[in-house]
């Protein structure tokens, strides 16, 4: 029992051996009764019923006992079609979500999709994107902002979401120094 947690009349327990005492956090000089197990806790420490181990989540049934049944709800095996049939039900991870049919974008009314978004283009092409939308920046801002934004792709090709987000920071940086 370590003192600094008793009051001072109380009186250490002297029954508490040497042996029984163990180290508070590794590397610390500090030091802690040994936290006692009943035999029970023994016996009843590997037991398990069918029922749980079949609704286990970590260290559940390995694959290989059973078939596993079902379709699972985003096919991430499969690629997308490039041209998709009306009666194509596969869920291929691509699929708008509930709320973005009820709620769409304003990039999604004008035609502009997710996939437009995080295509990797070159320099040029970037550029001229910033241009035709409206943002006006002189050549040597837009090279600091490519290369913030290059830091997180590999190849010399960036997608306009990583720009976007990049022209966000700087924006608010901004109107935190203003206000």
């Amino acid at each position: 029992m370590d003192a600094l947690f008793l009051p001072e009349d109380t009186k250490i327990n002297e029954e508490l051996k040497q042996q029984d005492l163990v180290l508070k956090e590794l590397g610390s000089s500090e030091k802690t009764p040994e936290i006692l197990t009943r035999p029970t806790d023994h016996v009843f420490a590997n037991y398990q019923t069918t029922s749980s181990q079949y609704n286990a989540v970590v260290g559940g049934l390995p694959t290989t006992c059973c078939p596993v049944r079902g379709v699972p709800s985003i096919h991430s095996d499969l690629p997308a079609p490039r041209i998709r049939r009306l009666s194509d039900r596969t869920n291929y991870g691509d699929d708008a979500s509930a709320y973005a049919l009820l709620f769409p974008s304003v990039f999604s009314q004008k035609g502009v999709y997710e996939k437009d978004f995080l295509r990797t283009r070159p320099k040029a092409e970037i550029a001229g994107i910033l241009r035709n939308i409206g943002v006006n920046i002189s050549d040597e801002r837009f090279e600091e902002i490519w290369k913030q934004a290059s830091m997180k792709h590999q190849k010399e090709e960036v997608c306009v979401e990583s720009i976007k987000n990049v022209l966000d920071v700087i924006h608010a940086s901004h109107t935190e120094t203003s206000c």
